[in-house]
């Protein structure tokens, strides 16, 4: 491809990821609107992004198994049409039953584009420029919490939770535009035979960086699930500062995912993702001690915010500069450890709350970041 190709393909999957990510956070953002308007409780309510993350859990490495042979335009674009549809439908759901199934169809796609975006920019570039190219597509992952999530929090307050699903689902015809005109047509992936998968999965490096991913989503989603509620807890109720709180938070996360692609060129993807965890903690306690003080929590966000998608972006870079022929298979296996962990945290957080600990939720979140910087610390050794 040529540079100006090459630009179009990246903001392409880009827009796709911030579509994708706007879509799989939503819930977090208007879970309260949810809960009301279904009448549910808000542990209920969590099953929203506990299903979902479950799903895409399996699905991921699913994908990447039997779909290598699948032309990545057509492959990413059916993914977006997918999830325009499954938005419309969670805009008409009648009940939470029907929204809880609508949700696990929905997670079929986001199973695919995020894993196979970062697949495709493998295979469309060469070694010295993939690590930084996957880092970029990310950052529409920090967009999503910039733009999607409380855009769509704040939609939710004032329109309707409705609303806010129909804006994804135009969001997602548009993703499904931008692929289909930039990506190049019979971009495949190779095959990923039994050997293949063999090799990731005894891999000491490439497992041990899976278990970081695993405690890191674990950590982040025990609190971050519950995001809005417990603000309206610790702080107001007021729609317009939540919506700021969150913003703040998403502008914080998308900055750290820019200087983190610098990061890695320079001090490695191992140290920027300790430094990562470590910033995240450090927000996490201020948040949770000082929850009561608008500037202590968007002290404690922009803290945690640094951290945030920096830690996926560079978990992904991670495992591609640790095996880059089996790209495929690691980073979709990362994506199920990552929404393994969003599952794990919703549940955690739900339990948490349910026996009314809702204002512990950002140290036990915080406590469980520290143990993924020990298990990073232990898969650095064996990246070396």
């Amino acid at each position: 491809m040529s540079p100006a190709q090459e630009r179009r393909v990246l903001a392409a999957l880009l827009f796709g990821n911030f579509v994708t990510g706007t879509g799989i956070l939503l819930p977090a953002g208007m879970l309260g609107d949810l809960a009301h308007g279904f009448d549910v409780s808000l542990p209920r309510a969590g099953l929203l992004l506990l299903v979902s993350g479950v799903v895409v859990a399996l699905g991921a490495p699913l994908a990447a198994a039997f779909t290598s042979a699948v032309d990545r335009r057509w492959l990413l674009a059916a993914s977006m049409l997918l999830y325009a549809v499954c938005h419309m439908a969670s805009a008409l759901a009648p009940n939470f039953a029907v929204l809880l199934a609508v949700r696990i169809v929905l997670a079929i796609p986001a199973a695919i584009f995020t894993p196979q975006a970062a697949a495709t920019v493998g295979a469309l570039l060469p070694a010295k420029r993939r690590g930084s190219a996957i880092t970029v597509i990310f950052i529409g992952w920090s967009l999503a919490t910039v733009g999607g999530m409380p855009l769509g929090g704040y939609v939710a307050h004032t329109l309707g939770w409705q609303v806010a699903f129909l804006i994804v689902a135009a969001l997602s015809i548009v993703a499904l535009l931008g692929v289909w005109l930039t990506v190049p047509r019979g971009v495949k992936i190779a095959p990923l035979n039994v050997a293949s998968w063999r090799r990731v999965l005894t891999s000491q490096a490439l497992m041990t960086v899976l278990l970081v991913t695993v405690l890191n989503g674990t950590g982040q989603f025990t609190f971050f699930t519950y995001l809005a509620p417990s603000l309206k807890a610790s702080l107001s109720d007021n729609a317009e500062l939540l919506t700021i709180v969150l913003a703040w938070y998403g502008t914080v996360a998308t900055l750290g995912n820019v200087l983190v692609t610098r990061a890695v060129q320079r001090i490695g993807a191992p140290r920027s993702a300790l430094f990562a965890f470590l910033v995240m903690s450090a927000g996490l306690i201020v948040w949770g001690a000082a929850a009561t003080s608008l500037w202590a929590v968007l002290a404690g966000a922009t803290l945690w915010g640094l951290g945030t998608f920096a830690a996926n972006s560079v978990q992904q870079a991670r495992l591609a500069c640790i095996a880059p022929e089996l790209t495929s298979a690691s980073i979709a296996l990362n994506t199920s450890a990552i929404y393994f962990g969003q599952a794990a945290g919703a549940g955690i957080g739900g339990t948490l709350i349910y026996v009314g600990l809702m204002l512990e939720l950002p140290f036990v979140a915080a406590a469980i970041l520290l143990v993924a910087v020990a298990a990073s610390l232990v898969a650095q050794q064996w990246e070396r």
